[in-house]
């Protein structure tokens, strides 16, 4: 398997010249399941802003938002396979899928990686009733990825609205009154401090432009105890799950161990002594930053969000903060009715207390 970046803007397209023999496949999670995209339709991947509500449309349209002047539907993938709607969560995704030149979003639970399989990989789907309606429509087959069986969508039948409105109109009624509740807002269960960040969120997808993006700091929001945290994006290849990991002989605590990921062995650190942070029970989640040629992970608590900075939005960080960090702090910015510190991860890993001298 080949690993692609996480965040792309696909230019691959089916020139008809040549027979693939591979084909590119973005993994997601939903609500427990695992699903696989063609990766080549997909143009970037983003966390749920806020949805505007939108009349006559297909009940599992749910909603619209302005990405970067270009208004995008978003599809619930609930509601597409027929089943009743789920309560959205801050860290859920949208996947912006690209599909005729016609832009359409795709609600996810997490993004987990691209690879690249052989075609030949995918196998056909059961066909237990090749008269039905639903969910046997939207799947092109399965395959087997790790010890994991991934269900491979077809986009094109997925996201088709001249389908859905095809169906007989009783039959759309029925699914609207079963699936979609009467709302006046997006997110209707959500907090309020929950509702702001969706809402920052749309905000920020609609100002900004392409030059503009260019132009705005790219980060990371994780947790370490109760404290908000920004990396830089440019230094983020991915997140994963912490797994097993193996002690290394002769280094300091901050050094966890080492876990593989797909089979590369990576050194997992606690960034909390170099942060002046009480030690505590490692986190769940591991960003994984690429320093010089070298991936290594980075234990957190959670991971919440990317956003996009401007200038202004950036502040100098507190002084005692700057004089206890030095240069791993960059800066600090409002999130979620709280600071967040700007972390510069090259200079916090290249301290010298992180060194390790020893020898086996």
């Amino acid at each position: 398997m080949k690993k692609l970046p996480l965040r792309w803007r696909s230019g691959l397209r089916n020139n008809g010249m040549a027979i693939m023999t591979t084909l590119p496949l973005l993994i997601f999670d939903h609500d427990g399941a695992r699903f696989a995209v063609d990766a080549r339709l997909v143009r970037e991947s983003l966390r749920l802003p806020e949805l505007t509500l939108v009349e006559e449309a297909p009940p599992w349209i749910v909603g619209l938002f302005n990405l970067r002047g270009q208004i995008i539907p978003v599809a619930d993938l609930h509601l597409r396979f027929g089943h009743p709607a789920q309560r959205y969560s801050t860290t859920d995704h949208v996947v912006v899928l690209e599909i005729d030149h016609l832009a359409t979003g795709l609600i996810v639970s997490e993004v987990r990686e691209v690879i690249e399989l052989p075609t030949h990989a995918i196998q056909s789907p059961p066909q237990f009733d090749a008269a039905a309606t639903g969910s046997t429509h939207l799947v092109v087959g399965e395959v087997r990825v790790g010890d994991e069986l991934v269900t491979v969508l077809d986009l094109a039948r997925l996201t088709s609205l001249t389908e859905a409105m095809a169906l007989p109109e009783d039959a759309l009624l029925a699914e609207a009154a079963e699936q979609a509740a009467p709302a006046s807002y997006f997110c209707p269960h959500a907090t309020s401090a929950e509702r702001a960040v969706f809402r920052k969120r749309a905000i920020t997808l609609q100002e900004a432009t392409a030059d503009e993006e260019g132009s705005r700091l790219g980060l990371a929001v994780v947790e370490l105890g109760g404290e908000y945290f920004g990396i830089e994006l440019t230094t983020v290849l991915e997140f994963c799950n912490i797994a097993e990991l193996s002690p290394i002989p002769c280094c300091p605590p901050h050094i966890l161990g080492a876990m593989s990921l797909r089979g590369e062995l990576l050194t997992l650190i606690d960034p909390r002594v170099a942060l002046n942070l009480p030690p505590a029970p490692r986190g769940g989640k591991a960003v994984i930053a690429l320093l010089g040629e070298h991936a290594v992970g980075i234990a957190v608590d959670q991971v919440h969000d990317a956003v996009y900075l401007r200038d202004e939005e950036l502040h100098a960080p507190p002084v005692a903060l700057h004089e206890m960090c030095g240069t791993s702090i960059t800066g600090a910015a409002p999130y979620a009715g709280r600071m967040m510190t700007v972390l510069d991860l090259p200079a916090l890993l290249a301290r010298e207390e992180w060194m390790v001298h020893e020898s086996v």
